[in-house]
């Protein structure tokens, strides 16, 4: 195998596998950074439930209002309940999704809720009066990471093969004199011995 065909099969090889790992790096860097945004997001939903709650004389938590119009966002795969210290649920933003409550949890816990993983943050309050748990559907999460490396990926997907090609004139570019000292070699009578 000639020296530039050695040359060119390692690049063509070596450049798609650091793509690949850069590919890597990088939805594992855009999962870690999404899963601290809406971590943080559910802290503070978390928080403000707690802060707010009013208990009537009855007991119970005051009803959460309608939102109303969401527009562009989908609280389909947002959830948040609040429990009494006798494990009576008080409040629920979400008909037919219950999250589970977990009255020793504290911080953040995967959960599986009616056959799909949520990502749920439980807050216990100070005087364990209540329990809040604010929780997501890990799907959503992972559908924002895709559309994020997605929009990365398809440019480089399309300039990959540019990226190639140009290798491949590079090495052949530079191993020109080369190949022409070759050519020239072999053209010679084996007893001319001029430099």
């Amino acid at each position: 195998m000639s020296l530039q065909r050695r040359i060119l099969l390692y690049l063509l090889v070596c450049a798609p596998l650091v793509w690949a790992l850069g590919l890597a790096v990088s939805v594992n860097r855009a999962q870690h950074e999404v899963n601290e945004l809406f971590d943080t997001a559910m802290i503070q939903l978390a928080r403000q439930m707690q802060a707010t709650l009013h208990f009537s004389e009855s007991g119970t938590a005051a009803p959460v209002p309608s939102a109303g119009s969401q527009g562009e966002a989908d609280v389909r795969d947002l959830a948040i309940a609040v429990w009494d210290a006798q494990g009576r649920l008080l409040l629920s933003d979400r008909e037919g999704v219950e999250l589970t409550r977990r009255p020793d949890a504290a911080g953040f816990v995967v959960d599986e809720i009616q056959g799909e993983a949520w990502r749920v943050y439980y807050l216990q309050s100070a005087g364990g009066e209540w329990l809040v748990a604010a929780g997501q559907k890990i799907e959503e999460r992972d559908e924002l990471v895709f559309s994020l490396t997605a929009s990365q990926i398809v440019p480089w997907l399309l300039l990959l093969p540019v990226l190639l090609a140009a290798m491949v004139w590079a090495v052949r570019r530079a191993l020109l004199p080369v190949r022409q000292l070759t050519a020239e070699l072999q053209a010679r009578d084996a007893a001319d011995l001029h430099p």
